[in-house]
């Protein structure tokens, strides 16, 4: 699969982005790009990809760009543009240049085991954010107290802490409160029976 191929796929499949027909139609106007997608329901994003080869020149793609901005402008969207430079490396004038009427994601052509991450990483600003776990899902704090406690022999008072525990706060000071002064108690009574 080719880089672009790769930043279609990602668009597609994890952001939820749906690729136009070709060319891509702004009014009347039409405009040849590699690939135009327009972003799904959270976001209204007009992403354009242009694969650089060795007969694209900077020039072109400057005013290829420049003109899809003005006619949005002249058509009153309000959808932000993404450039994607797919496949070569343009001049940094060109990204410049660019950049002053669109984000501007010069991606290259990644090669290697860690491509694929590479090119997720440039278009990160295009992907939604992924939710992490629920802290529920990744706390179980009996299990791991538990797995924690299991060094030590069984001991009743620390199992009737823990039970006590899911009943709140007030619960396990009244069990510590019990024990303690139960505690006091047998000490002193063995104590007087000493005298």
């Amino acid at each position: 699969m080719s880089t672009t191929d790769n930043v279609v796929d990602i668009l597609v499949r994890e952001g939820g982005y749906r690729i136009l027909p070709k060319p891509l139609k702004v009014g009347s106007i039409p405009f040849d790009f590699t690939y135009a997608l327009v972003a799904g329901n959270r976001a209204n994003d007009l992403v354009i990809i242009i694969e650089l080869k060795g007969d694209t020149t900077d020039d072109g793609v400057t005013r290829k760009v420049m003109a899809l901005t003005r006619a949005l402008d002249v058509m009153q969207s309000k959808r932000p543009v993404t450039a994607v430079l797919t496949s070569g490396q343009p001049l940094a004038e060109t990204v410049r240049s660019i950049g002053k009427v669109c984000r501007v994601l010069p991606v290259g052509a990644p090669t290697g085991a860690d491509a694929m991450s590479a090119v997720r990483d440039w278009l990160s600003v295009l992907l939604p954010l992924a939710q992490p776990p629920a802290v529920e899902t990744l706390l179980d704090w009996q299990a791991d107290l538990g797995t924690a406690i299991a060094a030590y022999n069984k001991n009743e008072f620390v199992d009737t802490v823990i039970k006590a525990s899911q009943r709140g706060k007030d619960s396990v000071e009244k069990v510590l409160a019990d024990a303690i002064t139960l505690s006091i108690d047998a000490a002193l009574n063995d104590e007087g029976e000493r005298k």
